[in-house]
This record gives structure tokens, sequence and C-alpha cells, in this order.
């Protein structure tokens, strides 16, 4: 899989339980895979706050944060928070982080992990400017059970110039 079509989403408030790291920008290749491998290893302490969802319809995500401005693209310092997507009355157990996103809309694409750089260039190089569309904070992972392996749905927010 290369680089599929884009698409609009309006996504209402969405509440997210995970493993939360922060590093250097620049390193973020050799921390964010750990906060995978920690969520994936204790995903049995949150299963009881997904409401009986079965496994096909888990909505996982790759949030970022830059260090110093909550949400906005990274700078020198990421955060990264490696999760699902729970109920907003979801209690947050004791190891885990929580992060709230506000509504917003969003042009999404789907990629192949190694074409995660080319698909962002071609978002913010070319569709952002044909649509006169800005971005309006950090670029969010979005991962579905049954995407082929390595696959993500990256979301870019965007506000109107």
């Amino acid at each position: 899989m290369e680089i599929k079509g884009v698409d609009r989403v309006d996504l209402p408030p969405l509440v997210v339980i995970g493993k939360e790291g922060r590093g250097l920008a620049e390193e973020g290749s050799s921390w964010v895979p750990l906060l995978w491998d920690q969520m994936n290893t204790h995903f049995e302490e949150i299963v009881g706050l997904l409401a009986g969802q079965e496994m096909e319809d888990l909505h996982l995500w790759g949030l970022m944060s830059d260090g110093a401005h909550w949400l906005e693209p990274w700078q020198e310092e990421g955060r990264y928070l490696a999760g699902v997507q729970v109920p907003k009355d979801a209690e947050t157990p004791a190891g885990w982080s929580r992060w709230e996103l506000p509504a917003m809309s969003y042009l999404t694409l789907k990629a192949s992990a190694e074409k995660i750089e080319d698909a962002t260039n071609l978002m913010l190089g070319e569709i952002f400017p044909l649509e006169k569309l800005e971005l309006a904070g950090a670029i969010q992972e979005h991962y579905l059970p049954h995407f082929a392996e390595g696959e993500v749905e990256l979301y870019f927010p965007f506000k109107t110039q």
C-alpha cells in the first residue's frame, strides 16, 4: 500500500487512554515504538474500559503534542500517547495517561509506514495550499484492527486561511 485518498472528517471530542512518553522530536523513532510495546503488553489493564466493544471496533490512536504547547506539532521535544479511544466517563487506571482532544475538523489519508513522510509532504505541500487550509495542530495517527500491517490513517487538523 502506498498512499490512499484524502477525506474530510469532523470528529467530536474524544478521549484516549494509553501509554505516554516524551523525548527529542528528532529521535521519535527510537522512543515512540516502546510506548506501543508498553500499551500492548499491559492492554488487559484497560479492557474493562472499552464497554464491551469488539476488537474489530477499537480505535487505536498515536496522539502527538509538542512538549511545551498542547496539541501543537513537535518542535524540539515531543509528547506521544499510544492508546485506545474510550468512553468519556472512563476512569484512568494507575500507570496510564488520558488525553482529551477537542472537536476538530481533519483531512485524512492512509499511508504505509514507509510512506508517512511522502504522505505528509503531499498533504501539507500540495493539498492544503490547493484547499487554502492551514495546519491547526499536531498530526495524529489512527489505526483500526482491519488495517494492513504498517498501515496508518493520518489526521491533519486544519483551519481555513
